[in-house]
């Protein structure tokens, strides 16, 4: 008892010692620079993933009530040709049966090869415009497989996108972030966000001429996204390119004006800064507002 009594104290002990001090805890939360996550990219992978599985419910929805109105249509189509096969049966052996008797055939085996030549080639017919209707349902069902598969497809890639994503935001280096975008960008190559957030990793890392490549990429493929702009804007900013780091702003403020919040907290735009370049473009967006 008493040996389970000093290890519990023991770990007691253990567990008080490394927990940390608030002190500890505030001057990290101080030391901050950037936030750990990015809500917009979660906010857009989430909504992305709950259209797509919105798109998949009302894709199996509509698929199970064309199967409902087609095994409908089906049995309604049989039970009618049922009944006019019966009908036209009778009517066919009623007017055999008149010819004979008024124009005396002369023997009942001739009517009964008649009859049975007019139904065969009656029911031919049936079986055949059934076997044309299948085919066309057959058909419609493995386009609509295609389609959910696709639709699962889509969803799974996007759920791993999303995971990726979230490593990368809690990756510290630089390296490890490029790693996890490439990642993404092999599951979608053309994905904007991706490379422009690459970009600026790989600017971290002081290769301003490959992050300028990446943004001209990123702005390639879709011309309105304004952080592919704002990126850009820094690497023309660290190349020395004032001019054009001034019009990419430009355009990227005219897109989304929280980037005015953003622009004196970055490094890159340092340069802008102490040479008051800035001041003309960020007075025009002030006196907008007022």
């Amino acid at each position: 008892m008493k040996t389970i009594l000093s290890i519990l104290i023991f770990f007691s002990v253990v567990v008080f010692a490394n927990t940390p001090k608030d002190s500890d805890i505030n001057a990290k939360v101080d030391s901050l620079q950037k936030p750990l996550y990015n809500p917009f990219v979660e906010n857009y992978i989430l909504n992305e993933l709950k259209q797509l599985r919105e798109e998949n419910r009302d894709l199996k929805i509509e698929l199970y009530n064309t199967l409902a109105k087609k095994e409908i249509e089906i049995s309604n189509n049989a039970i009618n040709y049922a009944t006019s096969t019966i009908n036209n049966m009778f009517y066919i052996i009623a007017a055999a049966s008149s010819i004979f008797v008024i124009i005396g055939w002369g023997s009942l085996r001739d009517i009964n090869e008649k009859i049975t030549n007019i139904v065969n080639d009656r029911v031919a017919k049936v079986v055949d415009d059934y076997e044309k209707r299948m085919h066309s349902i057959e058909k419609d069902l493995e386009d609509r497989s295609k389609q959910v598969r696709m639709n699962q497809q889509a969803i799974e890639e996007t759920n791993t996108i999303h995971s990726l994503w979230m490593r990368a935001s809690q990756e510290s280096t630089p390296s490890g972030k490029i790693e996890i975008y490439d990642e993404i960008l092999e599951l979608r190559p053309n994905d904007v966000e991706a490379l422009t957030y690459k970009s600026d990793a790989i600017l971290d890392m002081g290769e301003a001429n490959w992050a300028l490549n990446l943004t001209n990429q990123a702005i390639d493929i879709d011309d309105n996204y304004p952080n592919a702009y704002y990126q850009r804007a820094k690497v023309y900013s660290v190349l020395g390119h004032l001019d054009n780091a001034l019009s990419d702003l430009e355009k990227a403020i005219d897109t989304n004006d929280q980037y005015i919040k953003e622009i004196k907290n970055e490094e890159e735009f340092d340069i802008l800064v102490n040479n008051n370049m800035l001041d003309d473009l960020l007075s025009k967006y002030t006196k907008d507002a007022v």
